[in-house]
């Protein structure tokens, strides 16, 4: 079965990824306003430590959103390299889907409580390191809370995963915006109400069952769930067969996934270790705030994905082709005017509602710029993925470990603050990754980038003219 772009299913995504953007626009001054630069800080470490856990999925999370594409657009079987192409016309195969399913209960159980484990002793010891002094009962309180949530999360994610690998991503992001406005209800409630970092921790505890029980209910509901648990016990598609099979790729996309971190996440422990919290706090909001941005800019391409990977499979290039460029037009174009806006109007609302808490325009800039160049290379990426092979995975693995090592020694021994932490990852990743797989898919479909950004624009101009005419 053929998986297509479905136009709900973009407008259901980009819902989801306004909402995203609604809510931190809300959200975010209520944090600023009700908890101090420090425990502002202080979260977000919290944040980066459930971000090191969420990598013992091994790359298993994107692996089986791939299998399952694949069983659903008719592949016969699942193959450690490449993939078996089908014809159009291909039903799903409902008994490696559920094969899949089992293999994925089976996996997250024990990775959920490996990961619980190592964030009670080790992530415990490190917050303790870096912020004793903050630390109080309510404190250490929430951080067990976040433990907890982190366990419930990453154990039950593999439903949402499910539904993006079938197709349904409009569904998917009904979920993901119920659990999110959960989050924000119970969060923002609990701060005004003096909860502190308890009630996020809460918050985040409740989020994570919201889109567990939400994302179940569609694939009972609308893609017979229960007759892929049926499914899973039969034929040849065992537990053992089904993670032998995934695990070739899997392992090589969960290093990559540990660069992702080591290049993102793992700046703000060490602006932690070597930074104040209250600049380890501006720092992660800046972050947070610039993700949100190029989240809206890449909305359209990962509401593609599993078209893209479907076009793939049935060697339809031309179509994905199209995908693609439009995709990453828009993504140029919506997050470099994401960025302006907030340059121009954000940052002096943010310093309105508190003005201790100051974002550098500067900085901010060169921020947003080296996260983006960082987000083109990962989308190229994760497009050469879906054809189930991975050329990057030893270039990720060197430059994400020359990033850490390179931020440490500038932060440890040069002292050289905020700057370090942003330009010296700028300067290593530009060295190869950040142009290199961006030309290896450009020269498969053979455009250049200048093409694939004239034709985004040219298709944003296409649609605004068409709402336009529509209206008049």
């Amino acid at each position: 079965m053929v998986i297509n772009a479905r136009k709900k299913d973009v407008i259901w995504n980009y819902l989801g990824i306004f909402f995203n953007l609604g809510s931190n626009v809300i959200f975010l001054p209520v944090m600023i306003h009700y908890v101090s630069p420090d425990m502002v800080g202080l979260w977000y470490v919290f944040v980066s430590i459930g971000a090191i856990v969420q990598l013992f999925d091994m790359g298993f999370n994107p692996t089986i959103s791939h299998s399952v594409t694949y069983a659903w657009s008719g592949a016969s079987d699942l193959k450690k390299d490449g993939v078996v192409f089908t014809e159009a016309h291909s039903g799903p195969n409902y008994q490696l889907l559920g094969g899949v399913l089992k293999a994925c209960r089976y996996l997250y159980l024990r990775i959920s409580l490996a990961a619980a484990v190592v964030m009670l002793i080790l992530g415990t010891l490190y917050i303790h390191h870096i912020a004793s002094s903050y630390l109080s009962i309510e404190n250490y309180t929430a951080w067990f809370t976040y433990i907890l949530a982190v366990f419930t999360n990453l154990y039950i994610g593999y439903y949402a995963v499910y539904l993006s690998g079938i197709g349904d991503i409009s569904r998917k992001n009904r979920a993901s915006i119920y659990s999110k406005a959960l989050f924000m209800i119970f969060g923002i409630v609990g701060m005004i109400l003096g909860g502190g970092l308890l009630s996020l921790s809460l918050a985040y505890l409740i989020s994570g069952f919201a889109l567990r029980f939400l994302c179940k209910k569609y694939l009972i509901s609308y893609h017979g769930f229960n007759r892929l648990n049926r499914k899973g016990n039969e034929g040849k598609y065992t537990v053992k067969y089904v993670i032998g099979t995934m695990w070739h790729n899997a392992w090589r996309d969960g290093l990559v996934t540990i660069t992702a971190y080591l290049t993102g996440q793992a700046t703000v422990l060490i602006s932690g270790a070597y930074l104040t919290l209250y600049e380890t706090g501006i720092y992660s909001v800046s972050m947070q705030i610039i993700n949100v941005l190029l989240g809206v800019a890449g909305g359209m391409f990962s509401a593609y994905v599993p078209a893209l990977q479907s076009c793939y499979v049935t060697k339809n290039i031309d179509k994905a082709r199209e995908l693609y460029q439009r995709a990453i037009g828009c993504f140029y174009f919506i997050s470099i005017s994401g960025v302006i806006g907030f340059l121009l109007i954000g940052v002096p609302i943010i310093q309105l509602i508190r003005h201790d808490f100051v974002i550098d325009r500067p900085d901010f800039a060169l921020l947003a710029f080296s996260m983006l160049l960082m987000n083109r290379h990962r989308w190229a990426a994760c497009l050469i993925s879906t054809w189930n092979t991975l050329p990057y995975t030893f270039a990720f693995i060197l430059f994400g470990v020359l990033s850490v090592l390179g931020t440490y020694i500038g932060l440890a021994f040069f002292h050289l603050g905020i700057i370090g932490l942003i330009g010296i990852p700028l300067i290593i990743e530009s060295l190869y990754n950040n142009w290199k797989w961006v030309v290896v898919v450009n020269r498969f479909y053979h455009i250049s980038e200048f093409e694939t950004v004239k034709f985004g624009y040219s298709e944003i101009m296409r649609q605004v003219r068409l709402r336009i005419k529509k209206q008049f």
